[in-house]
């Protein structure tokens, strides 16, 4: 068994000898650090632009009534600090409107016409809001529905007291007071979203506000070093380097000298998952990567036992690159989408590592 752990330890330490072996295992952990600290310099809000001509009240308004267009920009830029994709903001003029969304500064505009409660009131919707937005933007589409949300939810309050007042001679502040519990009772949809145990590097669960895939490239990585393993152990074989060990005992030399690439870019994806603010608790990560680098190195053995050139098993690497990018949950699920390519999913190591560790640390 010494001569085993000899084996590992001389791989580890030729690996470290290529300096850019060396500068890969830097660069993950380094790069999910800095990423990271990108994210936490503010929330990644898409700005929205709106304006609405005037604050005048409109025609046939009750006295003192502000303008429905402007209560809607009220409404929508005070949602500055609340949690969200969007942050709407005020413009002083529709040609500000344009210049930002032109410049990028905002990624689309909302231009809201005048006396929007009369339109609506008429039935008359034609260019009633008008969206302005660069043309390789999908950010109209997506804050459509939050403006528009946004707008029901204060018309719909209107139309309630106009006919509670009309059909039971209800006064607006009891209108309003049944809107209100009405509105509150969530009875129509209910969604909750939360997140399991609190953020830690050292303890608990992961931290789920993480934009970028650490854990998804984590995973690629230690992958595709094992794979470059097997190559190195063709060339190793190749070159000899394993005559002088007795018969019985070269298999597990070979397989501890294709584990030492691979625990080194573990540790170095562990450090990426700590520096990225992704790591959940030491004993389960630890456990769970090692398992995941004893499943790797052994599909690397068999790549190697099929290869049997190291060019041919260095040409499989993009292909197990780029399928696994693709198939397996890294970015996003395709699977989700197109249901046929889960099977796909089933071929590429990371997959199974990426979806066991995300339940690992659920209660």
């Amino acid at each position: 068994m010494g001569r085993v752990w000899m084996w590992f330890w001389l791989s580890g330490k030729r690996c470290f000898y290529r300096r850019s072996f060396f500068i890969i295992l830097l660069a993950l952990p380094l790069g999910a650090f800095w990423i990271r600290g990108r994210e936490e310099e503010g929330p990644a809000k898409i700005r929205i632009a709106l304006w609405a001509p005037g604050g005048q009240e409109e025609e046939g308004a009750v006295p003192g009534q502000e303008p429905l267009e402007q209560l809607l920009i009220k409404d929508l830029a005070g949602r500055q600090g609340q949690d969200g994709l969007f942050q709407f903001y005020a413009c002083e003029s529709e040609g500000q409107l344009k210049d930002d969304v032109a410049s990028r500064r905002a990624e689309c505009g909302y231009v809201l016409a005048s006396r929007l409660r009369e339109k609506l009131n008429q039935g008359d919707f034609k260019r009633s809001i008008r969206v302005f937005s660069a043309p390789s933007t999908v950010a109209a589409r997506l804050s459509t529905e939050t403006v528009f949300a946004a707008l029901i939810a204060l018309y719909d309050q209107e139309l309630f007291r106009e006919y509670m007042q009309s059909a039971a001679g209800i006064g607006p502040a009891l209108a309003d007071q049944a809107y209100g519990q009405w509105k509150g009772s969530k009875s129509t949809f209910h969604f909750t979203y939360e997140t399991v145990g609190g953020p830690g590097p050292f303890g608990g669960a992961p931290d789920q506000s993480a934009v970028f895939p650490v854990r998804g490239i984590v995973a690629v990585y230690v992958f595709a070093i094992g794979l470059y393993g097997a190559a190195m152990s063709l060339a190793d074989e190749k070159r000899g380097l394993f005559r002088a060990i007795p018969y019985g005992r070269r298999i597990m030399c070979r397989l501890a000298a294709m584990a030492a690439p691979s625990a080194l870019a573990a540790l170095s994806g562990l450090a990426a998952l700590w520096a990225g603010k992704c790591l959940g608790a030491w004993p389960k990560e630890v456990a769970a990567m090692a398992g995941y680098v004893a499943a790797v190195t052994l599909f690397s053995w068999g790549v190697r036992a099929v290869c049997r050139h190291e060019a041919v098993a260095c040409c499989l690497i993009p292909f197990f690159l780029v399928g696994s990018f693709l198939f397996c949950p890294v970015f996003f699920d395709i699977s989700r989408y197109i249901p046929e390519f889960g099977v796909s999913e089933k071929l590429f190591l990371p997959g199974y590592y990426i979806r066991a560790s995300a339940g690992f640390f659920l209660p």
